[in-house]
């Protein structure tokens, strides 16, 4: 998807005759992203809320995505890289990246052994009023989730080592979870994420920095150039398939 899209406005663009061949497509994209192509992912929710009114640009974006698509038929998801059993997770939101109505999009992976299992972004409700608070409520919506992991691990017979690793670029984010109070700045966040203090702790899981660069969340959050799309694809798992042949 092209980087400046969420930047233009609907209005600018006319509206799209044939609703409901535009819808088909987002229900044939939106099945790829949920099982084996998280790198479209984030154009194919983007896309997914304009079914109602879609515009021209819309359908020339869901185009585009198609285009992405068949240029890279050879990738597939590659599960496990290490034989390490570890889980480890990655959170990161896009502060106020929609031009229309500023929410932020949010978005978290689960890595098992190095091979991804879970991920998901979604568009947040309200509006944040700083990139911390942003960064903030993906953190505790992944480490929500990170509890029903824990579980379906537990249910399997699967012990997994505490503290779990959460992955954050956002220094402020990683301060106010370990904080013994909130601050004047902060104090506006919901109470309902202060379960991300709990965990910490109670030693279930620890957030650590990871530069915005090796953010590989951040594939969920917004539309990507090409070079960063390549690199966090690969780094998530998803390469040709003949990647081990060629190895």
């Amino acid at each position: 998807m092209s980087t400046g899209f969420l930047q233009q406005k609907e209005e600018d663009s006319e509206p799209l005759q044939d609703k409901e061949q535009f819808q088909s497509l987002v229900g044939a994209l939106l099945y790829i992203a949920v099982n084996t192509r998280p790198d479209v992912a984030i154009a194919t929710s983007i896309l997914g809320r304009r079914v109602s009114k879609p515009t021209k640009a819309d359908w020339n974006e869901g185009k585009r995505v198609l285009r992405y698509l068949k240029g890279t038929i050879d990738l597939e998801l590659h599960l496990g890289g290490t034989e390490q059993f570890e889980l480890e997770a990655f959170a990161d939101a896009d502060w106020a990246g929609e031009v229309g109505d500023r929410k932020s999009n949010t978005g978290y992976i689960f890595k098992l052994c190095g091979g991804l299992i879970n991920w998901k972004c979604s568009k947040k409700t309200g509006v944040s009023l700083s990139s911390t608070e942003a960064e903030y409520s993906a953190l505790a919506e992944c480490l929500q989730e990170l509890q029903l992991v824990r579980k379906l691990m537990n249910d399997l017979g699967e012990r997994l080592q505490l503290p779990i690793k959460v992955n954050e670029d956002n220094q402020s984010c990683i301060a106010l979870s370990v904080a013994d109070r909130n601050t004047r700045r902060s104090k506006h966040i919901d109470t309902k994420f202060c379960s991300v203090k709990n965990l910490v702790q109670n030693g279930i899981a620890t957030i650590q920095y990871c530069p915005t660069d090796m953010m590989e969340a951040d594939l969920l959050t917004k539309p990507l150039g090409a070079i960063k799309l390549k690199q966090l694809r690969e780094a998530i798992g998803i390469k040709s398939i003949n990647v081990e042949e060629e190895c």
